[in-house]
């Protein structure tokens, strides 16, 4: 298991997340079951794949990115990440921050409707639509519609081939009223619009 990986700062110039690719070469599968940075324990809710799923089957691979709470990764510092499977195997990387191998992420709401799901009935939802506008991927973690805070889960991860998608929010909105509209992103940006229910 080698790993290709960078980072993403957000706007305020932070680097906040790891985005990094493994790879199982061996010939059994394996569970990703933690992951450290310099001997500490990430916390399960702080790291992902793309496919959602922990289990690399043989020769095959998966995306992952980590987020750090506590702390930002400083550029120039070398860091040490230790995976952790469930055969308690460990596989230990040094990754090294620098200009080279770090992307600021941008991102934004593109548009938001207001409609009901499925048609005819009285579910009402609001449909946000997310861009990615920097080459680098970006993973929605919560929305806020005006003041109500809704976590995305699934978080949405716009990958930066694939760079636009929508988040779909039960929310009971009222015809003719506006809306303030904001995602955030595990990096830590935020990005928002007003849109009317009409």
């Amino acid at each position: 298991m080698f790993p290709d990986y960078y980072w993403v700062a957000n706007s305020r110039e932070e680097i906040k997340q790891l985005v990094i690719a493994f790879k199982n070469v061996g010939t059994q599968h394996l569970t990703i079951e933690e992951m450290w940075v310099d001997e500490v324990l990430v916390d399960s809710a702080d790291w992902e794949s793309w496919s959602g799923g922990c289990t690399l089957e043989s020769e095959s691979g998966n995306t992952f990115y980590i987020v750090s709470k506590s702390f930002m990764f400083e550029n120039g510092q070398d860091y040490n990440l230790t995976v952790v499977t469930s055969r308690k195997n460990q596989f230990n990387f040094t990754l090294n921050v620098n200009e080279d191998n770090t992307n600021t992420e941008k991102v934004k709401v593109s548009e938001c409707y207001f409609y009901y799901w499925p048609p005819q009935s009285n579910n009402k939802v609001a449909g946000i639509q997310v861009e990615s506008l920097g080459g680098t991927d970006v993973i929605i973690k919560e929305v806020w519609i005006d003041d109500a805070s809704f976590d995305v889960s699934p978080r949405l991860w716009l990958h930066e081939f694939h760079s636009s998608s929508g988040i779909q929010i039960s929310f009971q909105w009222k015809k003719g009223s506006s809306y303030t509209v904001t995602v955030k992103t595990v990096a830590g940006n935020t990005c928002e619009i007003t849109a009317t229910a009409d």
